[in-house]
């Protein structure tokens, strides 16, 4: 199952892209550089939880660290690092990030104000519409009560939303994306495995810039199709979590894919 609903999503992706094949105009560079000096694009995405519906007792927040690293054309590299934290409401996890994002610079980009580091400001929202087990429960012992078994895997799937902003140097970076993360969870003991693969769509603006053909700084923006995913990891009761991922913003002649590293704390959790 899980199969044909990732073949489904990559080969619409898929035409999607192929119909953005045209000549980089102002408002396709903008979208790209503000999605990626964000957090929405700039940090790793982080692995769907499990099931939002259902609380676990323990600390009712989750502690975030993420740091990626991306490399664009002619010696342009960059370097972000993020902090942030995740409170539960309702069926939702909303969430909130500071994070630097820091440039190394060939001599191509000397002077270029994508070659300067700033502050960045971000935050989301994630929900799990579905979480379903895969394959058959095993069958009940008549007069004991139904225990969860030590190996289980499910399908998750879920929807997120995120928003972010940066000064930019005066230009003032802004981004907005939507994604449905995709996801199958495997448990193995206290250990559960998640990989996971989110397609969503961006928009990304930024003011105050020039380009070829403007007469003065101006904004521009358009949205940008996007891709991340990777493996999350959680530790049993200790609440500890860490994801290896990946982001890409595509636009017409390419672009770069940004990897990274996440880790959480959602606090420790008592058993039941």
């Amino acid at each position: 199952m899980f199969r044909v609903i990732l073949l489904c999503w990559l080969v619409s992706a898929m035409m999607v892209f192929a119909g953005m094949a045209h000549a980089q105009n102002a408002n396709e560079q903008s979208a790209y550089v503000a999605l990626y000096y964000t957090p929405v694009a700039g940090l790793p995405p982080l692995a769907p939880s499990i099931d939002t519906s259902s609380r676990r007792s323990g600390s009712g927040f989750s502690l975030q660290a993420r740091a990626g690293q991306m490399s664009r054309r002619y010696g342009l590299e960059l370097k972000t690092m993020g902090v942030g934290l995740e409170l539960p409401m309702g069926h939702w996890n909303l969430g909130g990030t500071l994070a630097y994002i820091s440039a190394s610079c060939g001599p191509e980009w000397a002077d270029d104000s994508d070659c300067a580091g700033d502050v960045m400001l971000g935050a989301t929202a994630r929900r799990t519409f579905l979480s379903r087990p895969l394959g058959d429960a095993p069958p009940p012992v008549k007069g004991k009560r139904p225990s969860q078994p030590s190996n289980d895997e499910r399908l998750l799937v879920g929807f997120e939303g995120s928003a972010g902003f940066s000064p930019r140097q005066g230009e003032q970076a802004l981004a907005l994306a939507a994604g449905v993360p995709i996801a199958i969870s495997i448990r193995n003991g206290d250990l559960r495995i998640v990989p996971f693969v989110t397609p969503g769509l961006g928009y990304g603006r930024l003011s105050n810039v020039t380009y070829e053909g403007d007469d003065a700084n101006t904004s521009h923006g358009s949205l940008a199709p996007m891709i991340g995913g990777g493996v999350g990891l959680q530790f049993g009761k200790s609440g500890v979590g860490a994801t290896l991922g990946f982001q890409k913003v595509f636009k017409s002649d390419g672009g770069t894919t940004q990897l990274g590293v996440g880790m959480t704390w959602q606090g420790l959790t008592s058993s039941r």
